[in-house]
């Protein structure tokens, strides 16, 4: 006899249950050990599943990574994604004051994103790869997923992106070159002043304000190699 589509619904509404407790597990397993402490028993384990059981929601460990890796990102972006691209738009129209205080906004952005796990986030920055993403993929052209120690490298990016969306929007065009080195420029100083306040060396304001001073030199820099 077939199953009622409500004794259907119970069964799908349990595995999608137990699909986020998977992922909740993994966060939770790797923002306190890294990728050194990930495991698909350890992971299933704290979703309160027998191993074997993994399988009936993942194909494999790295497929479970791959999804969170996403749903990371995404969260981590999405909520300053329109800011950034509208003050690059809007960069040729800004005064001083005013871009100031746009990029104040948008790092503020970046910083309480970092600090709603902050141990996430230092875990991230110690297993991001060495190289590019192209020698990555190189590397590991046999793996169909990709990892949470390749997701700050994912995240840049997705910023470079960013930055060219809002460059065509202003009507200016730049080699991508050019985009990578202002991001990975840009990215570097965030993340180490990040840690730092973190480590209590000086404040969330103090890194901003330090931050919004050097962006204004490194867009300078940046735009007038830009052509409209």
């Amino acid at each position: 006899m077939a199953a009622s589509p409500a004794t259907e619904s119970k069964r799908e509404l349990a595995k999608a249950k137990t699909r986020r407790a998977l992922l909740k597990s993994a966060l939770q397993l790797y923002s306190v050990e890294g990728t050194c402490g990930m495991s698909m028993n350890k992971v299933a384990k704290g979703a309160g599943i027998a191993q074997p059981s993994f399988y009936n929601h993942f194909d494999s460990l790295d497929a479970l990574q791959h999804e969170l890796s996403e749903q990371l990102k995404d969260n981590y972006l999405s909520p300053m994604r329109m800011a950034w691209v509208t003050m690059i738009k809007d960069y040729d129209f800004l005064n001083k004051e005013q871009f100031n205080q746009r990029c104040q906004s948008c790092l503020t952005l970046i910083f309480d994103a970092a600090f709603q796990n902050i141990a996430l986030f230092q875990h991230l920055i110690e297993d991001r790869p060495r190289f590019g993403s192209k020698t990555i993929n190189a590397v590991n052209k046999d793996s169909e997923h990709k990892q949470l120690g390749n997701l700050i490298t994912e995240i840049q990016e997705e910023w470079t992106e960013i930055f060219i969306q809002g460059l065509q929007l202003s009507g200016r065009s730049i080699e991508r070159t050019h985009v990578n080195l202002c991001v990975d420029i840009a990215s570097a100083q965030v993340h180490e002043l990040i840690l730092g306040c973190h480590q209590e060396r000086y404040s969330k304001q103090q890194a901003i304000t330090i931050l919004s001073a050097n962006f204004a030199a490194l867009f300078g820099n940046f735009f007038a190699r830009t052509q409209q």
